[in-house]
């Protein structure tokens, strides 16, 4: 039986993420803006302006915590996948991949809750592959 060997990788830059943030931000903004548009010249104005920016508040409001992520450290080794953010080691439990242009999300699942983690594609090209086949992400 072949052994996996430990793969360790730190994340410290999180741009490409906050650029994904950043514009499915503008496109809901662009959405709202669309939506005012359209009704402008009804009697309906108001209410779906309140119900435009509603929605665009709570799309804001969800990404909050996608926005405040700090560096981590994603251990993987055959005891499976680890955690490090600050100074606390924790199990991730449930782990899968999701690859987007320039990134690959890792979306775990912790005693503390769900984690997504950002992984930027410009890390070690091997380093990333290798995560990409860990996670079974891999396109083909």
């Amino acid at each position: 039986m072949k052994t996996l060997a430990p793969l360790q990788i730190r994340v410290e830059r999180f741009g490409r993420w906050h650029l994904l943030l950043g514009l499915f931000s503008g496109a809901a903004l662009l959405a709202a803006g669309w939506t005012v548009w359209i009704w402008r010249d009804t009697d309906s104005l108001s209410l779906m302006a309140a119900f435009a920016v509603a929605i665009f508040l709570a799309i804001l409001s969800a990404q909050y915590p996608y926005w405040t992520i700090r560096a981590f450290t994603l251990f993987h080794d055959e005891r499976g996948w680890k955690l490090q953010r600050g100074d606390g080691l924790e199990d991730v439990l449930q782990v899968r991949g999701m690859v987007l242009p320039g990134l690959l999300l890792v979306l775990g699942l912790t005693a503390k809750g769900r984690v997504v983690l950002p992984v930027p594609s410009d890390i070690q090209p091997g380093i990333f592959r290798e995560l990409r086949l860990r996670l079974g992400a891999l396109s083909h």
